[in-house]
């Protein structure tokens, strides 16, 4: 069971068939022609305190995915409910500007880059503290103190605060960033490849801090991430997108022992393995991301797809549930139920 999963529970968010399209337009009268579809109907749930991972190559939509949840794009369509500490619900897309201070401070985000995501202008103090400014009634002594709380939390020292970003390497400029994502004591954090740009040594650092402080503070994560070893280490469950729709998901231990989708058998193909004389069967990824402005008919990965025949070119498969034994296990694939694909067994 997932962790922290309580049977009738009501999830911490769910996500319910939402989509974003970003218009394309042509021509000096500037005319619609088309959208790129970079989320088209996606649906989840997360747990409080649990942490699900989403992969998928670049260009697949995790990341717009992500700044949907956390507030920073409006969806084109679909829901985004939020539940609160009182058992009520916060509906995203129903909220005026105004009226995003009653989300905001319950969702926050960790980019990816720790050098652009930080103003060089200004100081860790600074940096800080603006979401307590903005998001809190705080007054200046108590946002000083919590300040420096956050810093020590973080692993850093007090006297840090008066410095500038310029003066502290990636992994310590992301520890900053997870400081200001902690600020207004958030229950759900969206993780944009916060670890990506960071050396393998700092990545196992950063790592660790967010597991101790999902612990400590019953934090629950949206990890985005590329890299499918460092998501099954933090993650419960895998959510894998491919063009904007969401093809499988499954527990962590599930999905990369008994992949039901071949693109996430694909994905897994190319996870480095600890013994390099062991053998490969599963097929390279080749080819590129289909382009969400112009999908392919049916399913979009059949043009990649060595599996793939006629049903897949003419008909999309839906997001089912194939689970045995009252594990859930979803997947978009015609013959998820058919094929034996290879994952990879510790």
């Amino acid at each position: 069971m997932d962790r922290n999963l309580q049977p009738g529970t009501t999830p911490l968010l769910e996500v319910e068939a939402v989509k974003k399209f970003f218009p394309i337009h042509a021509g000096l009268l500037r005319r619609h022609v088309g959208d790129v579809k970079a989320v088209d109907e996606v649906s989840f749930t997360i747990e409080r305190g649990q942490t699900l991972g989403l992969v998928g190559e670049s260009g697949c939509g995790k990341t717009t995915l992500g700044r949907l949840i956390a507030g920073a794009y409006r969806a084109t369509g679909g829901t985004v409910r939020l539940s609160d500490q009182n058992g009520g619900q916060i509906v995203l897309g129903s909220l005026k500007r105004a009226e995003l201070r009653t989300y905001l401070p319950k969702v926050q985000m960790i980019f990816q880059d720790p050098y652009s995501s930080l103003n060089p202008r200004r100081t860790v103090k600074q940096i800080i503290e603006d979401p307590l400014i903005c998001l809190t009634k705080m007054g200046s002594d108590e946002r000083n103190e919590r300040i420096l709380e956050l810093l020590e939390v973080v692993g850093l020292d007090r006297r840090h605060a008066e410095r500038y970003p310029h003066a502290f390497s990636g992994g310590q400029r992301q520890r900053i960033g997870i400081a200001r994502a902690l600020t207004v004591n958030p229950s759900l954090i969206v993780c944009d490849e916060a670890v990506s740009a960071l050396d393998v040594s700092v990545q196992g650092q950063i790592i660790n801090l967010l597991m101790d402080l999902r612990e400590e503070h019953g934090l629950a994560y949206l990890f985005v991430s590329h890299d499918l070893g460092v998501v099954k280490h933090i993650s419960d469950r895998i959510a894998v997108m491919y063009v904007g729709k969401l093809v499988e998901i499954a527990s962590s231990e599930q999905l990369f022992r008994t992949p039901k989708h071949p693109y996430t058998e694909a994905l897994l193909s190319a996870v480095p393995r600890p013994d390099p004389t062991a053998s490969v069967d599963a097929p390279i990824l080749k080819g590129d991301v289909a382009d969400p402005a112009d999908r392919p008919t049916g399913c979009a990965f059949h043009p990649r797809c060595k599996y793939a025949q006629s049903i897949c070119i003419n008909e999309e498969p839906p997001l089912v549930d194939i689970g045995k034994k009252g594990e859930r296990h979803l997947a978009a694939c015609h013959f998820a139920e058919e094929l034996d694909l290879s994952g990879i067994i510790d």
